[in-house]
């Protein structure tokens, strides 16, 4: 991971683990944690563009377990843009106010919609 999310960047989504998320043991089943990132990407779309859908998941990496009752921050950013699409890349990091652990990163690969749900052209 780089110096992104740097300390001061506010997160798309903040939450915390709850026991009824946990896989096994004290552990936050990679599921849920894939949820909060397609939460994140919903949100940071329709601040990008609008309308917007997911298209794919291009690439997730998880770097470290997330354990019950942590807080969780997914963070977003424009990674780059097409003609109706456009990349996110997302952080999520466990305490974000402490020992900010990566858990997982991914990009997230979004398509701007109309009413119809129909591509569209994004704005210059």
């Amino acid at each position: 991971m780089t110096d992104w999310p740097a300390s001061d960047d506010r997160p798309v989504i903040l939450t915390v683990a709850r026991p009824a998320d946990a896989a096994t043991g004290h552990t936050v089943f990679g599921g849920w944690i894939m949820g909060q990132f397609d939460h994140a990407a919903g949100r940071a779309g329709r601040a990008v563009a609008g309308a917007c859908l997911i298209r794919a998941v291009q690439e997730m990496v998880f770097h470290a377990p997330l354990t019950v009752g942590s807080d969780f921050a997914v963070f977003a950013r424009e990674a780059g843009r097409g003609r109706t699409s456009f990349t996110l890349e997302l952080a999520g990091i466990a305490d974000p106010d402490g020992a900010r652990t990566p858990i997982a990163t991914a990009r997230f690969i979004m398509a701007a919609v109309d009413d119809a749900g129909s591509p569209r052209a994004l704005a210059a």
